[in-house]
């Protein structure tokens, strides 16, 4: 591999969209920063004779052709948006990654019997939609034209009329793959998380993927003056949901050791002002696990607590749900396969869990899946601070190329 080319890749990359106040990069979901980034990813793969595509949703869906085209395509990639003043590797280093197996295969003149396709996923990240991996959903047949006009952003648009508003970009195509089109995917990430630089590992070999399932809760008491209303006479929305905050809070930390965890993550107050009290609050609720089931137990043990709570304290709440999505389990035999690689390359790994979702467990319900961890200096991501050093990154896009040739090969069977 080239590392020098995957550096200034890298960068051609994150100068769409970077922050001019907090050195964050800024390409979220269908804005004009992230559908240049794809169409600067498509133009790459169209320099390397790739035939390339927009699906309906903006993902943008590259072919090598290989020595039997009628084989089932390996295929390798991840996302390029971004949350707001997100970091320069979350995601983009798996698309780069997938650039890079191609352009190395290209360097060395070598045509793999399955063929290679890679992927930039559009709306990965939530936080526009408040629903995360849209663009794999969609490819996997998991989401459609209906459940899109129902999916909104906090200016109302719906993801539909975001996504009909693309015309310069898409072609109408609709994404063909299927149990019968692809023979695996791969995904290279970021760790997002500590484990790794803790452990002093080089690569992690990711066994199961937790996934969330989220809600909205909206909490409604009364807005009153905040120095001539009485205490015990306040129905305070933020104080009740202050209290739902601190629970969620001791619940996951009950079930950690079950590969729980929860967060509150978006909390939004009106009014929003020092002399008011507040009637209205909304929390936005993530809960994660790998097992379905124990997640499952959390959720309606927090749905309980809030009941509790807003009886207790006189408020309305309602709960809308956000999505449930499916926690899932990894190749086995792909992750056999890293590992090999891994040490002949001499690299430290460890067999670990996900904690974030990844496109790769929207792929996983297609075929045989799997995804290479690096570390990222303190576990930061989703933050200007996030970093890697061109070693990790070294290590990570050679795994990802050497896994990927011996998958294409007809030798092997998944």
């Amino acid at each position: 591999m080239n590392i020098h080319r995957v550096l200034s890749t890298l960068n051609s990359f994150n100068n769409l969209g970077i922050s001019t106040k907090m050195d964050g990069i800024n390409r979220l979901a269908f804005t004009h920063n992230e559908r240049l980034a794809a169409l600067k990813f498509s133009m790459y793969c169209q320099e390397l004779g790739m035939n390339v595509y927009f699906d309906k949703i903006g993902n943008v869906i590259a072919r090598r052709e290989g020595k039997y085209n009628d084989l089932p395509a390996v295929v390798i990639g991840s996302h390029i948006d971004t949350v707001p003043e997100g970091g320069q590797y979350d995601g983009l280093l798996g698309v780069v990654g997938a650039l890079e197996v191609v352009r190395h295969l290209n360097d060395i003149n070598f045509i793999t019997d399955h063929p290679i396709e890679i992927i930039a996923f559009s709306c990965e990240e939530s936080a526009r939609f408040n629903v995360a991996t849209i663009g794999s959903k969609y490819l996997c047949g998991m989401l459609n034209e209906e459940d899109m006009k129902t999916i909104k952003d906090s200016d109302g648009q719906s993801l539909l009329e975001v996504v009909q508003s693309m015309t310069s970009t898409d072609t109408g195509k609709t994404s063909y793959h299927n149990n019968n089109s692809m023979k695996a995917f791969l995904e290279l990430h970021i760790e997002q998380g500590p484990i790794l630089e803790n452990k002093n590992k080089d690569i992690g070999i990711v066994t199961h993927i937790a996934a969330p399932e989220r809600f909205k809760v909206i909490l409604k008491g009364t807005t009153s003056h905040s120095g001539s209303t009485p205490m015990p006479m306040r129905k305070d929305a933020i104080a009740c949901g202050a209290e739902i905050i601190i629970n969620v809070e001791e619940i996951a930390n009950k079930y950690h050791k079950d590969g729980i965890v929860g967060t509150v993550g978006g909390v939004h107050i009106s009014p929003n002002t020092m002399n008011a009290v507040p009637g209205e609050v909304t929390l936005l609720i993530d809960v994660r696990g790998i097992n379905k089931e124990v997640r499952t137990l959390v959720v309606q043990e927090i749905r309980s607590k809030i009941e509790e709570i807003t009886n207790k304290r006189g408020i309305r709440v309602s709960i809308d749900s956000l999505g449930q999505d499916i926690p899932i389990e990894l190749s086995e035999k792909i992750a056999n396969i890293i590992e090999e690689k891994a040490n002949l390359q001499k690299l430290s790994y460890r067999k670990m869990f996900s904690g974030a979702g990844h496109d790769a467990m929207n792929m996983a319900h297609l075929c045989p899946t799997s995804m290479i961890f690096i570390p990222c200096k303190d576990g930061i991501s989703h933050s200007p601070k996030e970093s890697v050093t061109t070693q990790q990154i070294e290590n990570g896009i050679n795994i990802l190329i050497d896994t990927a040739i011996e998958i294409a090969s007809t030798n092997i069977k998944l």
